[in-house]
């Protein structure tokens, strides 16, 4: 067997495509999987610093909440707010007789009263209340110099006893400054400033920000760091603001303390308008990445190589019936039609040889048959020439007795075997499409033949628009639809009947109706006539069930089909057909 130009083993065609397959379906799974474990990765991170941050925030909730108790319950102290009272007074000019003396004895009450529960709290190191006329009353081991903080007396008086929050000092305390007001009236008695360490929040940090090498900023609303887990940082202003970082479609930031390309996450807006943001780096997820994906991608390839050899092997053994199937269809294809395979097993090769088997088979016997169907076919052509002849007999025959009735002076008898002719002759040609023009000369021949038999009885009416005679349309669509009308609407009531023939241009469309003032019928005769002519084995309305048809086979349910009647006022039948102003080309002249 001599083999074409380009000839390709089905074997390495078979291998390339498992290769290019397997390739392709490789490196699909391993983008899939790489951008499966980065968005997974990406997850965790955030995941981990929303329960970071979560946990950070209710710490220094908790924390700050402490501390507002503490103050809470210095401000409604009774001795604090009588011996507060006292010494306004005797600042104020109320009290000169009991001098300074009474002023100190009474800052000792206080100092006494608030002294025990104010170091149940770890963190705080001083408390300060400072009186209206300025008088400081000091409580604490640590602290005794004044250090600076954000708040003035009065701003923190316009607080209304609301506590504000900042850094103290050289950025190692925060303080909590706070107004007292008389539980009496609720007017200023003076306000406290709270002092804690630092370190208080921050070793909260250094404990949940550990597992991931994660860092965490207390920000305040100036955007200033209040606490860190990077001590070098507090007193900083943190360098992106809280609303950006929000709204940021980024990722990732350049984390303040260590410049790497980090994941953030940016908590809840705490109580005292501190904002918690953590950070983790991004670095670290994405040496987790990396290891995933070279396990993955060392599984794949060792996959790759196995299957390859694997599929060798099968391809092998499966082409080997293949080359004995195409040389007997070689020999078969040169004449050699008694060649066949020898089939040997039962899998899709052996069913393929037995196929071919069989079409060998088939194609002797079909070969026979063809001939046979040449022969038959000859003869029905033959067949149908003689059934022609009658017809045109025929139509010679009404030329001549329309010849005899004209020169006999019976112009009637020719005027009627002219319009039988033109029937016939019409019937005898059959062309598919001809003009709206040529329709109604068809139908003028037809209802011509029914006037001389009906008389007067028939009256008809015409409504034909001069611009969709030249149309073209299907032949013999009308004749059969108006001698419907005649026969079961005309023909056997008493009283003369109008028989309307009407086509319109619409849009796109030709409008046919044909309307009779007959018999009419009742709902449930139209509902079986139009089920009749829908029905292709019915015999009945053979005429409509023609129209019916021809018109489904051309246009479909677009030709709107329709028979309407009501009983003892007459049938109207409609349809439409698509404007067509040229003669279709595949039509003959």
């Amino acid at each position: 067997m001599k083999r074409r130009e380009g000839f390709y083993s089905i074997r390495y065609k078979m291998l390339a495509a498992y290769v290019v397959l397997l390739f392709v379906t490789s490196v699909g799974v391993f983008c899939f999987f790489t951008f499966r474990f980065d968005k997974v990765y990406k997850q965790q991170a955030n995941s981990h610093m929303a329960d970071v941050t979560g946990l950070a925030a209710a710490n220094v909730s908790n924390m700050m909440e402490q501390i507002d108790q503490l103050s809470v319950s210095v401000i409604v102290d009774r001795a604090v707010q009588e011996n507060l009272g006292i010494i306004n007074k005797n600042r104020g000019g109320y009290d000169k007789e009991k001098g300074t003396g009474s002023i100190e004895t009474n800052k000792a009450a206080i100092s006494n009263q608030i002294r025990g529960s104010i170091f149940n709290i770890n963190g705080i190191t001083s408390l300060r209340i400072y009186s209206l006329s300025g008088e400081e009353i000091f409580i604490g081991t640590t602290n005794r110099e004044f250090l600076e903080y954000s708040f003035g007396s009065d701003e923190i008086y316009e607080a209304n006893g609301g506590a504000l929050w900042s850094l103290a000092g050289d950025a190692n305390y925060v303080c909590m400054c706070r107004a007292i007001l008389s539980t009496a009236n609720m007017k200023p008695l003076g306000y406290m400033v709270i002092i804690c360490q630092n370190d208080y929040f921050g070793d909260e940090f250094s404990t949940v920000s550990s597992a991931y090498s994660g860092r965490v900023y207390l920000v305040d609303q100036e955007g200033e760091t209040v606490c860190s887990s990077d001590q070098e940082l507090i007193g900083s202003i943190f360098p992106y603001e809280i609303q950006e970082l929000r709204e940021r479609k980024q990722s990732t930031i350049e984390d303040p303390g260590t410049g790497e390309k980090s994941y953030y996450y940016t908590g809840e807006t705490l109580e005292n308008g501190w904002t918690l943001i953590c950070t983790v780096s991004a670095k670290q997820f994405r040496d987790g990445v990396a290891a995933s994906i070279l396990q993955m991608g060392l599984l794949l390839a060792g996959a790759l190589i196995l299957s390859f050899i694997v599929t060798t092997v099968v391809v092998r053994r499966l082409v080997g019936p293949t080359k004995k199937l195409l040389l007997s269809m070689s020999e078969f294809g040169e004449g050699k039609l008694d060649s066949r395979v020898e089939v040997s097993g039962n899998d899709e090769i052996g069913q393929i040889g037995c196929a071919y088997n069989e079409m060998a088979d088939n194609i002797q016997n079909l070969m026979e048959k063809v001939y046979s169907l040449e022969l038959a076919n000859k003869e029905a052509e033959i067949e149908f020439l003689k059934m022609q002849i009658n017809p045109h007999f025929l139509y010679n025959s009404l030329d001549t007795i329309s010849w005899l009735g004209f020169t006999g002076g019976n112009e009637k008898v020719s005027d009627l075997a002219v319009s039988l002719a033109k029937l016939l002759r019409a019937s005898i040609q059959r062309a598919d499409m001809i003009t709206v023009a040529e329709e109604m000369e068809t139908v003028k021949s037809y209802l011509l033949i029914q006037d001389y038999r009906f008389g007067d009885k028939i009256g008809v009416e015409y409504d034909v628009a001069s611009e969709v005679l030249q149309y073209y349309m299907p032949s013999f669509l009308l004749q059969p639809l108006i001698e419907n009308s005649i026969i079961h609407g005309l023909e056997n009531q008493i009283e003369k009947g109008i028989l309307k023939i009407s086509i319109k241009a619409e849009n796109d469309w030709l409008m046919f109706v044909i309307v009779d003032d007959g018999r009419g019928m009742e709902q449930k005769q139209v509902e079986m006539l139009l089920r009749q002519c829908k029905d292709s084995q019915s015999g009945n309305a053979i005429g409509l069930k023609n129209v019916y048809r021809r018109l489904q086979l051309l246009y479909g349910e677009e030709s709107s089909f329709e028979i309407k009647s009501v009983q003892g006022k007459g049938t109207s039948i409609s349809f439409r057909i698509p404007v067509t102003r040229w003669k279709p080309v595949a039509e003959k002249p």
